[in-house]
């Protein structure tokens, strides 16, 4: 008897630890297919949002672009260079009228201009270029380059400015 107690001990164990592996492996199965379905829809919303992204740096892109052909833009558009970066602008504001039309060019203005959309903000770093525009942190330079070379560069000054500054003597 005890041989048989044992024989069945023996199966019973045998089919209630097939019958646990069974259970076990199917939770497992949900579980790795719960697992997939969720990477599959966070693969799609990462792509979504990637797409979204894109679309929504070209669209602005392409306004930075062609702001200056739209209705409201104040300069006239011969007179902006596209930079990109930093800054989306630089605007000679007048040059147009005094190089074709003998206008006045000390009527001249140069503006640093960047075209935001929507809510969006400067970049600290275009903070900090505002910032030296308007501490004054700003001037012009001219670089020449020789026949040998050489370059030699200097801050450009009009003959009136310098001459106050000689009268002054602060050079």
């Amino acid at each position: 008897m005890d041989f048989t107690a044992l024989i069945i001990g023996l199966f019973v164990g045998l089919v209630l630890g097939a019958l646990g592996l069974i259970i076990i492996y199917f939770i497992m199965q949900k579980q790795m297919s719960d697992l997939k379905s969720k990477h599959q829809n966070e693969v799609e919303a990462a792509r979504k949002q990637s797409v979204d992204q894109s679309r929504n740096t070209l669209k602005g892109k392409m306004a930075e672009q062609m702001a200056p052909l739209l209705p409201g833009f104040k300069f006239l558009p011969a007179d902006a260079r596209f930079l990109g970066d930093p800054v989306d602008y630089v605007v000679f504001h007048g040059y147009t009228a005094a190089r074709d039309d003998g206008k006045d060019p000390d009527a001249m203005e140069v503006v640093i201009l960047d075209i935001k959309q929507g809510g969006a903000t400067l970049s600290r770093s275009q903070r900090a270029i505002a910032k030296a525009i308007e501490d004054g942190r700003i001037r012009f330079d001219v670089v020449r380059i020789f026949d040998d070379g050489e370059i030699k560069s200097h801050t450009w000054h009009s003959k009136q400015k310098t001459n106050v500054l000689r009268n002054t003597n602060i050079e």
